[in-house]
């Protein structure tokens, strides 16, 4: 039974440590550090549970004390409505978030699915795991943000009051400056491509699934973008900026959530117009020369005045709570400034590639 145990975190520590799709650029792995094995042996055992199909592990709002891993079985996270926003299976973790983040209530819903055997660490042995370890405390906060971000956007899809607008080539969605009323997500089928321009720049494009627009609801400013249809047909389902506050009301986790996202596309913006000004592109190597040369004391970090000389380079009326707001999203090793490696990840990772 010892020997199906080891084997069995084994495989998990495999699955949580797969650089697959976990890997920036230049190489670093995102999960590197994150050991169960190395947690059995630190902590003197690991709790197994084994729990029925539709129990539910914890409900949206309830102080969190523990987290999991699945060993077998999947499990559903779920709006507080009961939702299903997505479908947890062999290998993966839930329920950190609350062990890793001031506000330590649940974001969401875990329900079994099937019958469900998982690991559960309790808040006072995760306490001692990752003092022990920065790299894996470090690996739950960045999955934890991204998969969070992922989860707040899912819960806006499915909302019932979301409307449908099919556009041609060449129809504009808004124009930068506008005041935003909408939001909008392109949809998964059928939704097209749409341009995204800065002035007369081409800076991005949203594609199938993507959403676009709360930044202005949410942090209270112009639209900081241009976006027109190109290709022949555009699907958009419209959320109306009256129906996204409401929805928000009662769910801070949701908007503290969106809002650090659009922080952060605030920052990639800014970003990806000094690096079209100076002729460069995104590649890794445009990245590391865009750090460097925004790292005025060459210090290896971007201390928050850095930062905020470079949000103000593109938009100078971009809010200091904003831009706070934004460091302390993007420090996942929380030292107050931000280091390459969490540079890169703002646009490899996160849950967003806008």
């Amino acid at each position: 039974q010892a020997a199906k145990m080891m084997e069995g975190l084994e495989q998990i520590d495999s699955h949580i440590n797969d650089p697959g799709g976990q890997t920036l650029n230049n190489g670093a792995d995102t999960t590197k550090g994150l050991s169960l094995s190395d947690f059995s042996s630190l902590c003197g055992g690991l709790k197994h549970k084994h729990y029925p199909k539709g129990h539910i592990i914890f409900r949206a709002g309830e102080i969190g004390e523990a987290m999991y891993f699945i060993n077998s079985g999947k499990v559903e996270i779920q709006t507080r409505k009961g939702q299903l926003v997505h479908i947890l299976r062999h290998g993966d973790f839930f329920g950190e978030g609350s062990l890793l983040e001031e506000n330590n209530h649940r974001f969401s819903t875990a329900k079994c699915a099937t019958p469900v055997d998982v690991i559960k660490i309790k808040r006072s042995d995760f306490k001692t795991y990752i003092e022990n370890s920065p790299t894996a405390r470090d690996t739950l906060r960045f999955k934890w943000r991204a998969r969070s971000m992922g989860d707040a956007k899912a819960m806006i899809r499915l909302q019932a009051n979301v409307g449908t607008k099919v556009l041609k080539k060449g129809d504009v969605v808004y124009k930068e400056g506008d005041m935003g009323k909408s939001m909008y997500f392109v949809d998964e089928n059928t939704g097209g491509k749409f341009e995204v321009k800065h002035g007369d720049v081409t800076v991005h494009h949203y594609g199938k699934g993507e959403s676009f627009g709360e930044s202005s609801l949410l942090l209270e400013r112009p639209r900081s973008s241009t976006v027109i249809c190109s290709s022949d047909t555009c699907i958009l389902h419209e959320m109306k900026g009256s129906d996204f506050h409401e929805f928000l009301i009662d769910r801070p986790e949701t908007k503290a959530m969106l809002e650090n996202m659009c922080r952060k596309r605030l920052f990639k913006r800014a970003i990806k117009s000094y690096s079209l000004l100076q002729k460069r592109g995104l590649s890794n190597d445009d990245l590391t020369e865009a750090f460097d040369e925004a790292d005025l004391n060459k210090s290896g970090d971007l201390s928050l005045d850095e930062v905020r000389k470079l949000m103000h380079a593109m938009d100078p009326t971009i809010a200091e709570k904003d831009i706070v707001g934004l460091l302390n999203f993007v420090d996942v090793d929380q030292d107050g400034k931000i280091n390459k490696i969490e540079f890169k990840r703002i646009f490899r990772q996160f849950g967003d590639t806008k």
